[in-house]
């Protein structure tokens, strides 16, 4: 394997698309040439779930003592620290954005949370409910799990594999087309680790044939469970595809995340930072962006000149630049759609900075548009209640508590919101009030103690929840055993 010619990994094997197709990838930043992949397609799918199943229903891993699982993952681990450099050059090539060492580094921690989590978890024992009975409360891998991960974060494939090899699963899993080497790389890690043949299996396929692979993974046999990362509109699709055969399903999906400052807010200062980091932050490419600001009415001028002033410090270059804040969207298809949603929110709203593809000769290679902001936005309007996945802010006010719970639950999605208050009265009854499966208080994004706190969204954001002990718990299965002792 080279780093120009990745392969797929099926059977602890690096192999050819049966079709022998493969795609370039290219840099959003200036389109110059990453990597080949293999262009799958549904001949591919059915190898790696034929491994997958092979190594679950005859292979070392789910019979595996748990000490020595967590020992594969502990090695992994180590080594993507070793080559944490390695893996966060590769994401910052394919997808364009800067600083993604700690993504790397992240995901690490993962690998070794669920190590801990694997050995010290327990399960119960029916003891005294009767004299002559015991019951066991058992919990078993669910099986083989099909990951469709998403390319704005491609190590997330981490929330996914490293609770599902933690219960024993195998997998077959398919990245996202734009940003597949991170993952191609971590398959490597695995089996540098010392992961059985068969547990963790990767296919890649281009755009076109990318529909026809996920659509084959959700739809297999001999797949138990398909875990998705991606918009509601594919989501919905796995989903009706999954359900023909009754398989579990796990969605994470998008978002429409309001950040709602209140009028005593801990630091105005503090807050415009963290809202303008959102849309900055992966050039506002991530379904927790926080791309609604519902601020209230007596504070709005002063945070808005603010939040102003943090964006306007952007700076937009090659990821590679320390000096880089935000890169370029991660292909053309991404740039048409943001610049078509700021076209429809000229007419809907006051365009107060951005708006257009940034002039500088050293960016027109790239798929690079200047971080924009609206002012008076209906929350009616499309741009308050459709993802973009760009770098655009709409900003609402709002007059009081209920009015700003209101306001923040008006869209269809439920993933995410942050809450800027020092009252804990006001704060806590906003996280009650509000529909979302993660709420930050004074602190937005802050993901120090949520990597281990469960995530994941209501309604059109999904369902399901990932990191934490919830996120071992959705790759196994229950199972009650009931044993009548021998007396009389």
């Amino acid at each position: 394997m080279t780093a120009a010619a990745h392969l797929n990994f099926i059977a602890g094997e690096w192999t050819k698309a049966v079709n022998g197709a493969t795609y370039e990838r290219r840099t959003p930043y200036d389109q110059t040439f990453v990597a080949e992949y293999q262009d799958s397609d549904e001949a591919d799918v059915v190898l790696a779930i034929r491994a997958a199943r092979e190594a679950f229903d005859s292979g070392p891993w789910p019979r595996m003592p748990a000490v020595e699982r967590a020992a594969v993952l502990r090695r992994a681990a180590a080594l993507m620290r070793e080559r944490a450099d390695e893996l966060a050059d590769t994401m910052t090539r394919e997808i364009g954005q800067p600083g993604q060492r700690g993504a790397v580094l992240a995901e690490a921690d993962q690998l070794e949370y669920y190590a801990g989590l694997l050995i010290s978890r327990r399960d119960e024992m029916v003891y005294a409910q009767h004299d002559d009975a015991l019951g066991l409360v058992a919990t078993e891998p669910v099986g083989v799990v099909g990951a469709l991960t998403a390319w704005n974060a491609p190590l997330s494939i981490g929330h996914k594999a490293c609770p599902a090899m933690a219960a024993g699963c195998t997998l077959v899993v398919k990245p996202g087309h734009q940003a597949s080497g991170a993952v191609v790389q971590f398959a490597q890690i695995l089996h540098d680790a010392g992961l059985p043949p068969g547990v963790f299996n990767l296919v890649t396929s281009a755009r076109d044939n990318g529909a026809l692979v996920g659509q084959a993974i959700a739809s297999g046999d001999g797949v138990d469970m398909v875990t998705f990362t991606g918009s509601s509109m594919t989501g919905r699709a796995v989903m009706r595809t999954a359900s023909d055969s009754l398989k579990r399903v796990h969605l994470e999906l998008g978002g429409k995340s309001p950040n709602v400052v209140f009028a005593d807010a801990p630091s105005l200062d503090v807050a415009a930072a963290a809202i303008a980091k959102g849309i900055v932050r992966l050039t506002g490419q991530s379904c927790q962006a926080g791309s609604r600001l519902l601020v209230q009415e007596s504070v709005k001028d002063a945070l808005v000149e603010r939040v102003l002033e943090h964006i306007d410090a952007a700076r937009l270059g090659d990821p590679f630049d320390p000096a880089t804040t935000c890169g370029p969207l991660v292909n053309e298809a991404q740039l048409a759609r943001v610049e078509s949603y700021v076209e429809i929110g000229k007419k809907e709203a006051r365009l107060l900075m951005g708006g257009t593809r940034p002039q500088a000769e050293e960016l027109r290679n790239g798929f690079f548009f200047q971080p924009t902001v609206f002012d008076d936005v209906s929350e009616d309007a499309r741009i308050a209640r459709e993802e973009v996945f760009g770098p655009v802010l709409s900003i609402l006010t709002f007059r009081d508590l209920d009015d700003a719970i209101r306001l923040a639950n008006s869209t269809s999605f439920g993933l995410a919101a942050g809450c800027w208050s020092r009252d804990i009265d006001t704060a806590l009854r906003f996280a009650k009030g509000i529909r979302t499966g993660i709420v930050w208080i004074n602190g937005y994004r802050d993901d120090s103690v949520l990597k281990h706190m469960p995530m994941g969204g209501y309604r059109d954001s999904g369902m399901g929840r990932e990191w934490g002990p919830e996120g071992l718990d959705a790759f196994m299965e229950t199972k009650s055993v009931m044993i009548k002792l021998g007396r009389g």
